[in-house]
């Protein structure tokens, strides 16, 4: 009976030294070293998620013989660069909509292009969604611009 009795305590022991040295919480996902207790949002990269070239498309929509009809129109590029540099650069059939060139930071919840002709903002749908105000862009007689990331 005291054999059962110790071997119960060594094991209850060995499986509670882990919670010890993590203040009773446990591993926290995601932290080394000095980051002990941060968790990953903590550390949100906009370069990781963000890079790479956006296609942004209206909607639009008509009517025909059919009934109302709608269609994706796809505008410009902007490409957000590993270096923090970003172009705007329209779709050969849209070569009057604004080309420019600048910087670009980002958060989880908006990405800012600095260009030449101004500041633009673009809000995080979703990981690959981003939406933006069209006027931004030159586009005329449409309210938003929705991005789609496109490699």
């Amino acid at each position: 009976m005291k054999k059962q009795f110790l071997v119960v305590g060594a094991l209850a022991c060995a499986l509670s030294v882990p919670l010890v040295g993590c203040n009773g919480q446990g591993a926290t996902q995601g932290t080394t070293g000095d980051d002990a207790g941060v968790t990953q949002s903590d550390h949100f990269d906009a370069l990781d998620t963000y890079w790479g070239q956006w296609r942004g498309s209206v909607l639009t929509t008509g009517k025909t013989v059919y009934g109302n009809e709608g269609a994706i129109e796809p505008m410009l590029d902007v490409k957000l660069e590993q270096d923090g540099t970003c172009t705007v650069e329209p779709l050969e059939t849209h070569a009057d909509l604004l080309t420019d060139e600048g910087t670009w930071e980002g958060t989880e919840s908006e990405i800012t292009l600095h260009l030449s002709a101004g500041d633009v903002v673009l809000t995080v749908v979703d990981n690959v969604t981003l939406q933006g105000n069209a006027a931004d862009f030159g586009i005329a007689d449409f309210d938003t611009i929705d991005f789609d990331f496109y490699g």
